[in-house]
């Protein structure tokens, strides 16, 4: 099989062909950067005008997949940003597929941030719900996943929480977007004011996992489902930050607190220490997602031990091996 991976050169896309090479399919990757990995790689932005839209409807033509997951990690994209990305050139990608001859089947790369802040628990087969958006990423997130809902392709869509873990190659997450931009401050001793300590899931999962359930899916015949995976423990968001810390032997500075409230206050804080300030955003609970009619397919995909932990040892360059000591509600990660 034949599977073109559009933004096959980041952090999840390079994951994913990888896992579909390994499978012993043709692949080839696309997108804006130079390509890593063994595989076929191709530049090409098509949101831009002449770089390289002839060589992906070339690639996509003779395609018998397409994996969109190409797009801005960013909670901080300002509107031109994230709708540059996630819908007119989702849309250009969509347009790509239907004009072929024979389109191949595609493979949509969501978010559950998607879902913005809705006011009730929300399944994977549901979209909109009167939610509100809190930033320009959770809405050019849901256009995206729209424009793929109401196209005429072929397609399935999985929505994913923030992934972590060691990606190909060894690489880590940027540290500069989404969740990753709290860990510096947890490991510099900074408070963290979040609502309630932070007990609360957000919905992570390890990027390798992520990874085999998208190469999965890459190979169903079966389309028009949508589906949510993450971490079946659901660590909650001290939970994350102790593990981020406990390859330094250190522990999170959490402060308890209405974030609501104070969130002035907060944005300040976070200003002064360099932090972008829309991760006030995320310091209280973000959504209730309801994945449970998802099991039957999600059943078998597992994040790696010490996913988390491994991923911060990286960071500092050093290795992860769990020390005996460590409390066994954390030996699941």
């Amino acid at each position: 099989m034949r599977v073109a991976v559009i933004g096959g050169s980041g952090y999840l896309g390079a994951l994913i062909a990888d896992r579909c090479q390994e499978r012993g399919h043709s692949v080839v990757a696309l997108s804006r950067h130079r390509g890593v990995g063994t595989w076929e790689h191709q530049q090409c932005d098509v949101t831009v005008p002449g770089f390289g839209a002839d060589r992906a409807r070339a690639v996509i033509a003779e395609a018998d997949v397409c994996v969109l997951a190409a797009g801005s990690v960013s909670w901080q994209s300002n509107s031109t940003e994230s709708l540059q990305v996630h819908d007119r050139g989702v849309a250009a990608l969509l347009q790509l597929v239907e004009s072929v001859a024979n389109p191949p089947r595609v493979v949509h790369v969501s978010s559950i941030l998607a879902l913005g802040e809705p006011d009730k628990a929300v399944a994977s087969d549901q979209l909109f719900v009167g939610q509100r958006f809190r930033n320009w990423y959770e809405y050019g997130k849901y256009v995206a996943e729209h424009r793929v809902r109401q196209s005429a392709t072929q397609h399935n869509i999985v929505r994913f929480g923030p992934l972590l873990g060691l990606g190909y190659d060894a690489t880590i997450p940027d540290i500069r977007y989404g969740l990753p931009a709290l860990f510096p401050m947890a490991l510099a001793g900074y408070p963290i004011p979040i609502t309630d300590g932070g007990h609360y899931p957000c919905y992570v999962g390890d990027v390798l996992g992520a990874a085999e359930l998208v190469a999965d899916m890459a190979e169903w015949t079966e389309f028009g489902r949508t589906i949510t995976w993450f971490d079946p423990q659901n660590p909650s968001l001290s939970e994350i930050l102790t593990r981020i810390c406990l390859p330094f032997g250190k522990y999170p500075r959490i402060i308890k607190a209405d974030t609501g409230r104070a969130e002035w206050l907060v944005r300040t804080l976070m200003r002064r220490i360099g932090t972008d300030a829309n991760l006030t955003d995320y310091a209280h609970r973000w959504v209730d997602v309801d994945a449970r009619a998802d099991t039957e397919v999600t059943r078998g995909v597992r994040c790696r031990e010490g996913y988390i932990q491994q991923m911060s040892a990286a960071m500092a360059g050093q290795s992860w091996s769990r020390p005996e000591h460590i409390d066994a509600r954390y030996t699941h990660a």
